[in-house]
């Protein structure tokens, strides 16, 4: 090997060191948001995505909690540009939101933030063909009006393909929902719909 061929080799393991990591968790075994999010690893010239694995979990104290240990595991900074991201449902639970917002009150990561929807994921995915302001009873109403759209719809498929013309409109749309509801607290059931992911999508571009 040429001194030429083991300078270049060497650069582009720097740049690989030096991307910024972006940890996401999402809950449960639900592969829908990871399947989805994983499409975005090709855009990261700048950072590289990493799934933690969140196993049976579903609450959001269990979520950043591995996720933070994941976090401080791997020695993760802010100002390296490293960012975490829980995306997770309140499916109308008040509880559930009430639990959120506390967690976010007393976070001590800035760089790593809860990307939530109410009543659930399916309602960005539904952004990407239509804006709506329909308070929806559960998900299951969420992905019954998806299906109008996408007829083959079903947890834990990968649907990024007819997503993808429909994305800047998503952003938008969730954008006019966040207006939309004013100055409701958030996250809180009274805001039906919404959904934080148009937030992390934006950061992936």
């Amino acid at each position: 090997m040429t001194k030429r061929q083991i300078s270049i080799k060497k650069r582009g393991s720097a740049q690989r060191k030096d991307k910024s990591v972006y940890l996401i968790i999402t809950e449960g075994k639900n592969k829908t948001e990871t399947l989805y999010l994983s499409h975005f690893q090709e855009q990261g010239k700048d950072y590289r995505i990493q799934f933690v694995k969140a196993g049976n979990n579903t609450d959001a104290e269990s979520l950043y909690k591995i996720l933070t240990a994941k976090w401080e595991e791997n020695e993760l900074s802010e100002e390296k540009g490293d960012k975490g991201f829980i995306v997770l449902d309140i499916d109308n639970d008040p509880l559930k939101a009430q639990k959120v917002q506390k967690i976010i009150h007393d976070n001590r990561y800035p760089a790593i933030e809860f990307i939530v929807s109410n009543p659930t994921f399916e309602i960005w995915f539904l952004l990407h063909f239509k804006y709506t302001t329909r308070q929806y009873e559960n998900g299951e109403a969420v992905i019954k009006d998806l299906k109008k759209y996408i007829e083959r719809y079903a947890k834990n498929g990968d649907y990024f393909d007819e997503l993808q013309g429909g994305l800047k409109q998503a952003l938008k749309y969730a954008q006019r929902l966040e207006t939309h509801h004013g100055d409701k607290p958030w996250p809180a059931v009274e805001c039906n719909p919404r959904t934080d992911m148009g937030n992390v999508i934006k950061k992936f571009l």
